[in-house]
């Protein structure tokens, strides 16, 4: 058998955010499944979400959870939800000058990969829904829609000075008719807001990664010899090494 002296090396696409992204591969919150559906056999999706985490925390986690890039293609930044607390919440509470400037730093991390990352503004929220949820829960209920429409359009407007692609979900959400049914829980995702959110990103993915393949890596089923499966594929390998590293 001849050798294939070349690895093949799948794109990566970075979801980087808190538990929305966190519960993006999941039967409600399902864009991150969605975008990987998009993307099948061109590029690996990878969700590094983190429940309860605002910007503050995501960003001294960052060197740890991102440090190398060198196969990501395109990311996602999808933060202040949790940020977007009132003040008594002290664990998750940023203010807002401080979460504009730490979607900054997290922006710049990536960029200095040479990736400009999609930022993703705060859906919008049910506090009707997420107050009942959290006394379900016995948690502690300190947010609210305006609060969260003020993050929302400060995350909005530092995508635009930093010149990088911008979902401005809270307001695709807010213009959908019935649009709390575009959440499971007053904040997180439903199916349906997971498909809205999807059908938004992945056009942008698809325009601003780099160097994405636009065929199917490796050959389809019926491009390899049926008895010699692995001279035949080492072939088309020859003939389409620009896709390998």
């Amino acid at each position: 058998m001849m050798a294939v002296n070349k690895v093949v090396r799948w794109p990566k696409i970075y979801l980087f955010g808190d538990s929305i992204t966190q519960y993006c591969f999941s039967g409600e919150g399902c864009w991150g499944a969605l975008v990987a559906d998009h993307f099948q056999r061109r590029a690996d999706v990878v969700a590094r979400g983190f429940s309860g985490y605002n910007t503050r925390q995501c960003l001294a986690l960052l060197p740890y959870v991102a440090a190398d890039l060198k196969d990501v293609v395109g990311a996602t930044v999808f933060l202040g939800a949790n940020d977007a607390s009132e003040p008594v919440n002290t664990q998750q509470f940023v203010p807002l000058q401080e979460y504009v400037q730490n979607l900054k730093d997290i922006v710049a991390h990536f960029q200095k990969a040479g990736i400009d990352p999609v930022v993703i503004t705060p859906p919008a929220l049910d506090g009707k829904a997420w107050h009942e949820n959290c006394k379900e829960r016995d948690r502690l209920y300190t947010k609210d829609e305006e609060l969260t429409a003020m993050y929302a359009q400060a995350c909005s407007h530092t995508a635009i000075e930093l010149k990088v692609p911008c979902i401005d979900l809270h307001t695709a959400m807010m213009v959908e008719e019935n649009w709390q049914g575009l959440l499971s829980d007053g904040l997180h995702l439903s199916c349906r807001g997971s498909e809205l959110l999807a059908s938004l990103l992945v056009p942008v993915l698809e325009k601003h990664v780099n160097n994405l393949p636009s065929e199917l890596l490796l050959p389809l089923w019926d491009e390899l010899d049926a008895k010699n499966p692995s001279d035949s594929f080492v072939e088309w390998c020859k003939k389409n090494g620009g896709k390998f590293s």
